[in-house]
């Protein structure tokens, strides 16, 4: 083998070990927003929702389980984070964390039968837990919902996570454009 091949090989191995940093840059960089927005529209649902029965309730909730879900999905072309990412030293975080991406698998991002079931009410029928009869023939939906004390819970899973991507965040951006030649203006992340 010659010198040259030699040392060809090693500036491509070299290249794409560094190509393969970058989008392992890319995803975390994309989850710290994620769970950034997961974190604020917590702190959102608990500065507005009193109950279970507010308007805001569904919506809000949908918003936080669709932000925290995000980069533990499938993510064309790059995909989920790392397993480690899935992992806390708090259990309570744990069962918290598995509890999102749960409700995202089966009644956020998917209508599943499971949970998510149609019912017919007849006229004159009670309407569960609203004390008032049907006036008509109508339909209702059953949906999974997250019992209010949980909502905090969620606010300190989401900053657990958000601090350790911000951790890795920095420590990655400084391996990886600290000794660089860098432009003097901002510039897209490339994965050449």
């Amino acid at each position: 083998m010659s010198y040259s091949f030699i040392r060809r090989a090693y500036l491509f191995f070299k290249k794409d070990k560094f190509s393969l940093r970058k989008k392992e840059f890319y995803k975390i960089v994309v989850a710290r927003s994620d769970i950034t927005a997961a974190l604020k529209a917590c702190e959102l649902f608990l500065s507005t929702v009193k109950d279970l029965g507010d308007d805001s309730y569904f919506p809000l909730l949908n918003a936080i389980i669709v932000c925290y879900s995000r980069p533990f999905s499938k993510n064309k072309p790059l995909g989920p984070l790392p397993k480690k990412w899935h992992r806390f030293d708090n259990g309570r975080f744990q069962e918290v964390h598995e509890t999102i991406l749960e409700l995202r698998n089966k009644t956020v991002a998917h209508s599943d039968l499971e949970i998510r079931k149609v019912f017919i009410i007849p006229k004159g029928t009670p309407v569960r837990k609203t004390g008032i009869r049907s006036e008509a023939l109508g339909v209702g939906i059953s949906n999974r919902a997250l019992p209010m004390e949980i909502f905090p819970e969620i606010r300190a899973t989401c900053f657990d996570l958000g601090r350790r991507l911000n951790v890795e965040v920095k420590e990655q951006l400084e391996l990886l454009f600290r000794d660089k030649d860098l432009p003097q203006e901002e510039f897209e992340l490339t994965f050449d």
